[in-house]
């Protein structure tokens, strides 16, 4: 098959990082893939993990510009190279291509996202709760749920013990109104109010809201007790997830949280927000400590309640790492071939 992703951009993000791994998957399966990078946005490092074998398009537009344009040299390279499938990965793509959209596949990356343009497409949504999401604003929507995966064999895994210390870690583009970092600092400071003060959190990410952050931590006089680690790439974060005692994600919306599976594939006990993606990932809370949504209390509160019982979190991460075989990349990219079969098998050229 002759695959065609699209996407705007090829920065550092977790949307990003699962289409390398599809992409190169989808290579070692024998197919031919080509992907088209719209706009002049890249990061040397995601580009770099890209298999040779991947074609790359690059129209390097800068972002807004010339949509009509851009519209046109879209179905022009699309006319010319003749997929069997295209694959793209933001909702825009769903009015601007026009060639061959009975072979379009867009996957539905998070919560949210607009359906303007999405009506009679085929969708592959990343949970259940996307897929849900879809479903009540589209309804007829059709929809298949393709989870993320990751490379569970790649990622170093936490030796059991109890700390003095608890280190907590949360890996994420720091981006306190959708992944809530500022919950996890207020949290902290609630702790330390209660006399708790044996946990330090590490934000692993980069982004906008650092400043944000950091005034926070010493307003509420934690600072001492938070680390800025900046961006680190994949190699690092799967070599050094197992130096961390629990992995905490108070995420506010959140369509899957791949960083989740990665700690659970690490050995470590989680604290999730309620009922999101990441939630839905842990086997639906099973497989975690829950907390209220936007509710630094009740964050607070998981804490506390996995320090003071840590062998019963350590039992939870245990069945975590069993479970977490479900998330592996090489079912995502299964399940892909099997939606792109189906499509095309529906198809009456």
């Amino acid at each position: 098959m002759h695959i065609l992703h699209c996407t705007y951009s090829m920065e550092v993000g977790g949307a990003e990082t699962m289409l390398v791994d599809i992409m190169n998957g989808q290579v070692r399966r024998g197919h031919r893939v080509t992907l088209l990078i719209v706009n002049d946005r890249e990061s040397a490092q995601v580009v770099a993990a890209i298999d040779p074998a991947v074609k790359i398009v690059r129209f390097r537009r800068r972002e807004g510009a010339a949509p009509l344009l851009m519209m046109a040299r879209l179905n022009m390279t699309v006319a010319r190279l003749r997929p069997d499938i295209v694959h793209v990965h933001h909702e825009k793509f769903c009015r601007l291509v026009r060639l061959r959209r009975k072979r379009l596949v867009y996957t539905v990356h998070d919560l949210g996202i607009t359906m303007q343009y999405s009506a009679g497409v085929n969708m592959a949504a990343i949970t259940e709760a996307v897929a849900s999401d879809i479903r009540k604003r589209l309804p007829g929507a059709k929809v298949t749920t393709v989870t993320n995966g990751i490379d569970t064999a790649a990622i170093a895994q936490r030796q059991k013990g109890t700390p003095d210390t608890f280190r907590l870690v949360q890996v994420a583009r720091l981006m306190p109104e959708k992944k809530g970092q500022d919950i996890a600092i207020r949290a902290l400071a609630i702790l330390k109010k209660r006399g708790i003060e044996n946990v330090s959190i590490c934000f692993i990410g980069y982004g906008a809201g650092l400043e944000q952050l950091m005034q926070l931590a010493q307003a509420e006089n934690v600072s001492e007790r938070i680390e800025f680690a900046g961006m680190r790439d994949r190699s690092y974060i799967y070599s050094n997830l197992c130096r961390y005692d629990a992995m905490i994600h108070p995420s506010r919306y959140e369509g899957f949280g791949l960083t989740v599976a990665e700690g659970m594939a690490a050995g470590l006990p989680l604290i999730l927000t309620e009922h999101d993606g990441p939630w839905e990932v842990a086997d639906h809370g099973r497989l975690c400590l829950s907390a209220e949504k936007g509710n630094a209390e009740s964050f607070a509160d998981a804490i506390a309640a996995l320090m003071a019982d840590y062998p019963a979190a350590l039992s939870r991460a245990a069945d975590a790492l069993e479970y977490v075989g479900r998330f592996d990349i090489a079912r995502t990219i299964e399940a892909y071939d099997r939606l792109y079969k189906r499509v095309s098998h529906n198809i009456r050229d």
